[in-house]
């Protein structure tokens, strides 16, 4: 085999290897993506979780007001509060735990990229050897042609040869 062939197939494998972590960036995109998407909807419900809280704690308070308060009451609304805070805490996690998956999409994403990168590098160098190797060939069967002709015409030397 001969050396050009050599790299020209060694270029196409690593050709295919680039393509193929390009895909693997692709999609490490999207999973990035959609974790920074799930925080963001996390963090909105849990806005929105404070405000429902926030407007029905004013509404229990407002509805008590110029009424006689009584235990059982009192309980129903403390009970009603630590449910609310129950749910805070749960959407609490559940924002961690999307923001500990974001974090993690977003460290594979940046290595999927180096090894891209570097697969690229590697073809980007087989390029260049590849063009130097062609020229070269070029200058060579340049060489040999004229040769050639040399030896076809006996090798005299042409009027402007004369040395």
């Amino acid at each position: 085999m001969k050396e050009h062939e050599m790299i020209s197939r060694l270029r196409d494998l690593r050709q295919r290897r680039e393509q193929r972590s390009q895909k693997m960036v692709i999609r490490s995109q999207a999973e990035a993506r959609r974790a920074a998407s799930h925080v963001q909807q996390t963090a909105d419900a849990i806005a929105a979780h404070r405000r429902r809280a926030v407007a029905d704690e004013q509404a229990a308070f407002d509805a008590m007001i110029g009424q006689p308060v009584t235990m059982p009451s009192l309980h129903r609304l403390q009970g009603k509060f630590e449910k609310a805070a129950a749910e805070a805490m749960q959407l609490e996690d559940s924002r961690r735990v999307a923001g500990a998956a974001e974090e993690k999409c977003s460290a594979d994403l940046a290595e999927v990229r180096r090894r891209h990168h570097s697969h690229f590098k590697a073809v980007t160098k087989l390029d260049r050897l590849l063009e130097q190797l062609t020229r070269r060939a070029v200058g060579r069967q340049t060489a040999i042609t004229e040769l050639g002709e040399e030896d076809d015409r006996g090798g005299m030397p042409t009027s402007g040869d004369r040395s």
